[in-house]
């Protein structure tokens, strides 16, 4: 019974049937049944991640086994201990079970169980990255398996080779594998199978940007694997899920599934999903320009990787710390990382990692200028995307070659491979791909001058930038459009971009983009001539209500800006951030919003000791605030003007400011007016 239900996927009653068993075995001193009934615990144990568990009750049953000389039990005990060990990443004592495992099933002539434990000596191989051992050790599994007719087993080793060739991009022969494998499970009602050949189709799909077919094979295998209480199965689907969220840069999303991924890793002992889930948070981190926090959960991935010797992990975390140092600049780090990388994935045979590491070394030459050796590495790249059917891989190195052909003033080869990179992206409907490829090309005519298409590629990058959620890319782009508006001397326009590529950046919180946007800002506020353009072109009539809510937005923003950089002592930047929100306000005819930045620039002078300039910006908000009958600006602005006059020893004016603001908050049944003691009323 105990069994039926545990093939059913009923655990929790199995687990109550075995516990029968024990309890009657030990009354009767039935030794071989006490011996099965642990066994059968110990996988149970290990289908919910319990290993401390199952490995003791597999050790007590390995004990009783070889007590008795049940050499077919002790087989099934090395071979459940071996399955721990391997989820564990305890590599070494899982071959040694499994590979003991398997001589005494030869001995005995058990072909199922001959079979189970080369299946479990492949997936080692496999996570160990020896893949043509793995592929030949889970063939010889799979043709044992179809012999004797065990649909189970031919499932699991079809399984075991697509996510072989799944992990050497032969995706064809990958999804076909898995597919079979997941029709013979749900031939035969296997749920776990079911769960793991939908998990790594998920993969695939992914990596083949067919992102709804993936979800939804994540999603299937999600509800499985909770059902069924497979902690592992459920961290594994919550990374896939977290990879289609990042991909559409839902970053807070994709953040929360890796943490509880990585945490779920963590409690049951798997290393290797832990370090996984490291490299996850650390590319999410990296898209969103923490470089520092992106590093330190790359390096942790890298040091278990290293410890556990998972090569393809060593590989992908260098390649991810190599393009956290070629974004901050730090080239020479950036390339040993990659050099590095590009080793490991050569001689582990992973050509997709091999062409990723190569485009990567493109990209850091194409930064140095060093054009021959980016074209080589580029060139090569492509020829490996292109022999595995990698169409997104492809589409990158052509992108990264034009963008080098550019640089270079090889503008006709550049445009033929940008238009080519732009037609593959457009297939696969990849918008981050068409919009990298669409802004590429303006700032290729931008170079020569034709600022009109170079407006028009801009401009259509920005909307596929909105398909694909893409902030940061939009931010650059909106930057590069202002410069073409500013040579055409639409300020207007140039404004518009500007202060919206600088509302990103506060956003996202990215000091590069703020910086950029922000000082061609204040250039365009500071000259007379292009203020007045600006300003005019608002009040034009039927201009008015959208203008003025879309300057009061930025407004807010640059505000905002302001006030960080003033907590980082960065008083000329916040001054600039300042004077532009008060002139979005002003414009806008914001009297709250054009006062609240006078008294923020009054600040900025106080901390500077420049007070007399200080004194006159108070004094201009409390003016607004008076004509708008902001009664608590007023009084702000006042107690401002007490904190200058106290600063300057102006004790006189302090208190002709104090009386004001007590007679206004008397005058107008302020919160403070029932409750001021009798010292403050007589001041």
């Amino acid at each position: 019974l105990g069994e039926t239900h545990r093939r059913q996927g009923d655990t929790a009653r199995a687990e109550t049937y075995f516990k029968s068993v024990l309890e009657g075995a030990a009354q009767t001193e039935d030794r071989n049944a006490k011996a099965h009934a642990l066994c059968s615990l110990g996988w149970i144990y290990k289908g919910q991640s319990r290993y401390q568990e199952a490995e003791e009750a597999l050790r007590e049953a390995h004990e009783i086994h070889s007590r008795i000389g049940d050499r077919r039990g002790i087989a099934n005990a090395l071979f459940c201990l071996g399955s721990i060990y391997r989820h564990q990443s305890k590599y070494r004592e899982a071959e040694a079970a499994l590979r003991e495992a398997h001589e005494i099933y030869s001995r005995i002539g058990d072909d199922r169980g001959t079979a189970n434990a080369l299946l479990g000596v492949g997936w080692i191989y496999r996570t160990q990255s020896r893949y043509r051992e793995a592929e030949e050790t889970l063939r010889e599994a799979h043709e044992i398996h179809s012999r004797i007719g065990s649909e189970k087993g031919t499932a699991n080793a079809l399984y075991g080779l697509g996510e072989i060739y799944h992990v050497q991009s032969r995706d064809r022969e990958a999804e076909k594998a898995l597919r079979e494998a997941h029709e013979i499970h749900s031939r035969i009602g296997n749920e776990m199978g079911i769960a793991n050949a939908l998990e790594v189709l998920g993969k695939i799909y992914l990596r083949q940007w067919r992102n709804r077919e993936a979800e939804d094979a994540f999603r299937r295998a999600h509800e499985i694997y909770s059902r069924i209480g497979n902690d592992l199965g459920t961290a594994n689907v919550l990374h896939g899920l977290a990879e289609i969220y990042r991909c559409h840069s839902r970053n807070q999303q994709a953040e929360e599934m890796l943490r509880s991924a990585h945490e779920i890793h963590s409690r049951i002992g798997n290393e290797v999903g832990t370090a996984d889930a490291l490299h996850g948070l650390g590319s999410i981190y990296h898209d969103e320009s923490k470089n520092r926090e992106a590093e330190e959960a790359l390096r942790e991935a890298h040091k278990i990787y290293s410890r556990i010797g998972n090569d393809l992990g060593i590989a992908n975390a260098l390649h991810g710390l190599g393009s956290i140092y070629r974004a901050q600049s730090r080239n020479r780090e950036a390339e040993e990382a990659l050099r590095e990388a590009h080793q490991i994935y050569s001689r582990i045979g992973n050509d997709r990692g091999i062409a990723s590491a190569l485009d990567g070394l493109g990209e850091i030459y194409h930064a140095q200028s060093r054009y021959r050796e980016a074209e080589e590495a580029l060139r090569e790249a492509h020829q490996i995307h292109s022999r595995i059917g990698n169409h997104l891989g492809t589409a990158n190195a052509l992108l990264s070659l034009g963008d080098i052909y550019r640089a270079d003033s090889r503008d006709q080869e550049a445009e033929k491979l940008l238009r080519e990179a732009y037609d593959i992206y457009s297939v696969f409907g990849h918008p981050l791909g068409t919009g990298n490829s669409l802004r590429t090309l303006g700032i290729l005519f931008s170079d020569r001058g034709d600022y009109e298409k170079a407006q028009t590629f801009f401009c259509q990058a920005l909307s596929e930038y909105n398909r694909a959620s893409s902030c940061f890319s939009r931010a650059h782009t909106l930057y590069l459009l202002a410069e073409i508006y500013r040579i055409s001397s639409n300020y207007l326009q140039e404004e518009e971009s500007l202060t919206e590529s600088l509302t990103i950046g506060i956003r996202l919180n990215d000091d590069g983009l703020q910086g950029a946007a922000l000082a061609p800002l204040a250039d365009l506020f500071r000259s007379p001539s292009k203020y007045s353009v600006t300003l005019a072109a608002a009040l034009q009539v039927g201009a008015i209500p959208q203008q003025t809510s879309a300057d009061v937005r930025r407004g807010a923003a640059l505000h905002d800006l302001g006030m960080g950089l003033l907590v980082q002592r960065k008083y000329r930047q916040a001054e600039d951030s300042y004077s532009l929100a008060r002139a979005l306000f002003s414009r806008a005819r914001d009297g709250r919003g054009e006062a609240s930045a006078l008294r923020s620039l009054g600040t900025v002078f106080t901390l500077q000791a420049r007070l007399e300039i200080a004194a006159e910006r108070f004094t201009q908000a409390r003016r607004i605030s008076v004509g708008i009958s902001d009664h608590d600006g007023e009084v702000m602005a006042l107690g401002c003007l007490m904190g200058a006059c106290l600063l300057q020893g102006s004790l006189a004016e302090l208190r002709s400011y104090c009386v004001e603001a007590l007679k206004i908050h008397y005058r107008t049944g302020g919160p403070q007016t029932r409750s001021l003691p009798p010292s403050r009323k007589h001041l």
